[in-house]
């Protein structure tokens, strides 16, 4: 009786240790599991444990911030995935039950995932991120294993900056079609106006008598005050619908060179343009594009107003993929960049917009419709325009035109 008694404890502990012995098994086999899911994962992912120290931190993840995961794992410093200073991630938050403290660290709104428990998202911007920041979906959600016990919390970085972007070109397009539409109403209504109001007063001054100078004065400040207004409806036509250009095949290395020349002239501004010996032709209307590099010019030079140079390049390229808005194709693109005093990055996506600027004295700057009537100009021309700009470093512009390779034109393969 004892031997058979001895017999049964001694397989129930031959039974505990292998039970044991396949647990760590199983719990090593299922983190082998994770380690190979997250590592082979597109999606930049850090995993924490419930005491917030590292515990995985994925390839992607390493390519994004450049931090290699043998340099944070079993480290609390999930941090630096973001920040370049200690500060909770939604991660932390989660596990600490403190989600609703998260509107004092994220600009974007918190919400609790409808489709995953225990889970949250935020759509944030990272300006440290990348040459022109970075905005990202984050995903964050706790980790429970088999028994339903949390033992971690996992966060996601989802890369949706060309999304934005697109979005943001997309509001952009839209509202200055709107804007257009009912500008192109009121600028032909004003213009009709105009042109009825000036003829009675060149009437009126070829009907004055010589002595009567008041009126005559009077009149002529009258004619001047109507014709700049008729300039303004012009130019809102011309924002409206683009001019109507008139298209057709031309070679704007002439076009860029008297352009630079025309502004630059008496200058303390110099450049030297530097354009491609086999420039593609562009269909283009000659008088709108000379427009537009004008006014980007003039736009580069009041940028430096203590002078400095300016670098005009025109160039071929082909694109392979779509830029925001622009189809694959040849392209003339035209670069402007000044080394002035910059645009802050709040500014960037308002430049275009009609009456906005960024200049103190908004007198010396015209009636504010510069650059969106350029914009205006370029979309009807099928083309882009993109800036980038750092402040106190300067800003770039660069102009796309559909072009027709010289080899395409003799009927040549290219």
């Amino acid at each position: 009786m004892q031997f058979e008694f001895l017999l049964f404890i001694i397989f129930l502990a031959l039974t505990t240790i292998v039970s044991f012995i396949y647990a760590i098994w199983r719990g090593r086999n299922d983190e082998q599991i994770l380690r190979s899911i997250l590592q082979g994962s597109p999606i930049p992912t850090f995993v924490i444990s419930t005491d917030h120290t590292i515990l995985h931190w994925n390839k992607a993840l390493e390519g994004l911030n450049g931090i290699k995961a043998s340099q944070v794992i079993g480290t609390n410093q999930q941090w630096r995935a973001f920040y370049s200073a200690p500060r909770s991630c939604m991660a932390d938050l989660i596990l600490s039950d403190k989600i609703s403290h998260s509107m004092s660290l994220y600009q974007g709104k918190v919400i609790k995932s409808k489709l995953v428990r225990d889970a949250y998202e935020v759509t944030e911007f990272f300006p440290e991120l990348g040459e022109k920041g970075k905005w990202f979906r984050i995903t964050a959600a706790k980790l429970r294993d088999s028994s339903g016990r949390i033992f971690g919390a996992m966060e996601t970085l989802e890369d949706i900056t060309e999304q934005k972007n697109a979005e943001e070109e997309l509001l952009k397009r839209t509202k200055n079609e709107s804007l257009g539409t009912f500008a192109d109403g009121v600028a032909k209504d004003f213009d009709s106006l105009l042109t009825a109001i000036l003829r009675n007063v060149f009437l009126a001054k070829i009907s004055a008598s010589e002595e009567d100078k008041i009126l005559e004065n009077g009149l002529a400040i009258a004619e001047r005050a109507g014709l700049q207004a008729k300039e303004l409806a012009h130019r809102l036509i011309t924002f409206a619908q683009g001019g109507y250009p008139v298209k057709k095949n031309e070679r704007l290395d002439t076009i860029i060179k008297e352009a630079v020349q025309k502004v630059l002239e008496d200058s303390n501004v110099t450049c030297q343009p530097v354009i491609a010996p086999d420039l593609w032709p562009t269909e283009i209307d000659a008088m709108q594009i000379k427009q537009v590099i004008e006014n980007m010019i003039t736009n580069a030079k009041e940028a430096m107003p203590d002078g400095g140079v300016i670098d005009v390049i025109a160039e071929n390229t082909t694109t392979g993929t779509n830029i925001r808005t622009m189809g694959k194709g040849n392209y003339v693109r035209i670069i402007i960049k000044d080394r002035g005093i910059g645009i802050p990055r709040e500014n960037l996506s308002k430049i275009f917009d009609p009456y906005f600027t960024t200049k103190e004295n908004k007198d010396r700057g015209g009636i504010g419709l510069g650059l969106a009537i350029c914009d205006s100009i370029i979309k009807y021309h099928n083309g882009l325009i993109t800036v980038e700009s750092l402040v106190g470093v300067g800003t770039t512009f660069m102009v796309y035109l559909s072009a027709t390779p010289n080899d395409a034109r003799n009927g040549k393969s290219s």
